[in-house]
């Protein structure tokens, strides 16, 4: 019984002493970390971020978040960061508190013990690093970092989840880093800006929910990353070179105030084909509030360097029209409207704009169009061509063309045509319902077949020619509409008229001959003598036939 009790009392102690060295860790724990309790309830809930079991943290699960800005849900920023640019795994933070890289205590003394005047920063410890790269987690205040030492030797900061309202970029924290990136967290403003001796190659202020960047000059800087914000314009940054830009994902920002900036060309943006801005009324030439590729917009800028300028006739203009809406943003485009009307042209111009979908050639003295709608690849999007009051003699050249296939409208009035191809024209307008053809004012040489054929045609296709009534006959004063086909298909008497009189003179002239002689000979066989007329013509050699 004695070695029982002991036995039990033994088990007794073991139970004790686990838990009081558990609740002595954990006092250490607390004594080690101090201030920082308060830090510790705004962390991320692991058990949150990793809930889906993949292990990858996910900004949206921090406490501050910023909405999917754009029709694009997800951004790969790896693949568009440029390798000077330093961004830590998003996991990072997670375990901030609870892992020590280089199982060393002097890393404790980096996280300090004072609350906002802690740090709370760490050095990135990857193998692969090269620099001298630092992250911080769950910012509140700039003395955060500040209270580090030798900030200021740091190469590369990346803060992730800073819950700021406001950023001074002109801090000294700032200026001795190459690279900086502050993601994920509640910044709407930056205020100030680096100052002229700042060295920051790469800028990183994506997730936020900034509405305003404060940022005129930067020397050095390369690279800006704004994407997945609440911006509505991109800052105006006064300097020499290009700088690579992200703006992905800000669903507020408007296509009239990037406009400016894409016509000086002084941004290279990632990504510009799923980059999307906001239409709005600023585009009196639309009548939508979709999304657009900022790609369309450098297509409207090329749309005026690109214009037809013709040597000794003047300039074409040239402005966007319309936007194709396919419910995909990423298929939306703008189409450009050329005129180069009233220019004297003789000719096409030899390159036309990308995406030209409207061509006005009205008012030149152009005599052929064919050429370039066969071979001209600029020509292959025109889908409407005025080409009224000019010299054109044949729509023949247009046969076989992308445009014959596709066109909406034709304006071919007051040319010079001479027929129409009612073969063609039948086949197009048949294809498509909707096309339509201007042919007034035209004069075509008139036959019959205009009344017969034509005239019907043309009242059969009212539809798709609405000035019918007004095509005119070359040959004859009169519109074909008013062509009779009695009067028109009187053809004049030719010389196989006069060989059919001639042979039936003959015909008549015979068998009175024949009729005579044999009367003749039957009043001699009968009456014993010819008749009068007979008996005073001469004899001749077959007379004695007759006497024998």
């Amino acid at each position: 019984m004695s070695a029982k009790h002991n036995g039990s009392l033994l088990l007794l102690v073991l139970l004790v002493y686990g838990v009081a060295t558990a609740v002595s860790g954990r006092g250490q724990e607390e004594e080690n970390f101090g201030g920082h309790q308060e830090h510790l309830a705004v962390l991320p809930n692991p058990n949150v971020i990793h809930g889906n079991g993949n292990g990858n943290g996910n900004g949206n699960n921090l406490q501050t978040t910023t909405e999917t800005a754009n029709p694009n849900s997800t951004i790969n920023h790896m693949e568009s960061t440029p390798d000077f640019c330093f961004t830590m795994e998003e996991n990072m933070c997670l375990n901030f508190f609870n892992s020590n890289p280089n199982n060393n205590n002097t890393n404790h003394h980096h996280l300090g013990h004072g609350g906002v005047n802690a740090c709370m920063c760490r050095q990135y410890s990857n193998s692969n690093a090269t620099h001298n790269n630092w992250y911080c987690c769950n910012i509140t205040q700039l003395t955060m970092i500040s209270s580090c030492p030798n900030y200021s030797n740091w190469t590369n900061l990346h803060i992730y989840n800073m819950t700021m309202t406001e950023i001074d970029l002109s801090s000294p924290i700032f200026q001795t880093l190459q690279s900086l990136a502050i993601t994920h967290g509640n910044i709407t403003s930056t205020v100030k800006t680096f100052s002229r001796m700042s060295k920051v190659k790469c800028l990183n202020l994506s997730n936020n929910n900034l509405s305003n960047v404060t940022m005129k000059t930067s020397v050095m800087l390369k690279f800006l990353n704004l994407s997945n914000n609440n911006l509505t314009e991109i800052p105006k940054i006064t300097q020499n070179h290009n700088i690579t830009l992200d703006i992905r994902m800000n669903k507020r920002m408007l296509c009239n105030n990037l406009m400016a900036t894409i016509f000086r060309g002084s941004f290279k943006f990632v990504a510009p084909n799923s980059t999307y801005c906001l239409l709005d009324s600023a585009f009196n030439w639309f009548n939508s509030t979709d999304y657009i590729a900022i790609s369309q917009l450098d297509i409207i800028r090329r749309f005026y360097t690109d214009c037809p300028v013709i040597q000794g006739k003047g300039n074409c203009t040239c402005d966007p029209e319309h936007m194709l809406s396919a419910g995909d943003p990423s298929k939306n485009k703008i189409f450009c409207r050329v005129d180069c009307s009233n220019l004297g042209l003789t000719e096409l111009p030899p390159k036309l704009p990308e995406n030209t979908f409207q061509l006005n050639i009205t008012n030149n003295n152009i005599s052929v169009i064919g050429d370039h709608f066969h071979n001209n690849p600029t020509y292959q999007s025109i889908v409407k061509l005025f080409a009224d009051n000019n010299r054109i003699e044949s729509m023949h050249d247009l046969e076989g063309t992308q445009f014959m296939d596709h066109f909406q409208k034709l304006y071919l009035r007051n040319n010079h045509l001479k027929r129409l191809p009612e073969y063609l024209l039948t086949n197009v307008l048949d294809s498509n319902v909707g096309r339509v053809i201007f042919l007034g004012g035209n004069k075509l040489m008139c036959d019959c077949n205009s009344a017969k054929v034509l005239k019907l045609w043309l009242l059969k296709r009212s539809r798709d020619i609405p000035d019918y009534n007004e095509i005119m006959c070359r040959n004859m004063p009169q519109r074909i509409m008013e062509l009779q086909e009695l009067k028109v298909c009187q053809s004049p008497h030719d010389w196989t008229d006069y060989v059919y009189y001639l042979i039936a003179t003959e015909v008549i002239l015979l068998i009175a001959l024949i009729t005579k002689v044999s009367y003749d000979y039957w009043v001699f066989k009968t009456a014993g003598y010819l008749p009068w007329p007979a008996s005073k013509m001469p004899k001749l050699p077959c007379d004695w036939l007759c006497e024998s």
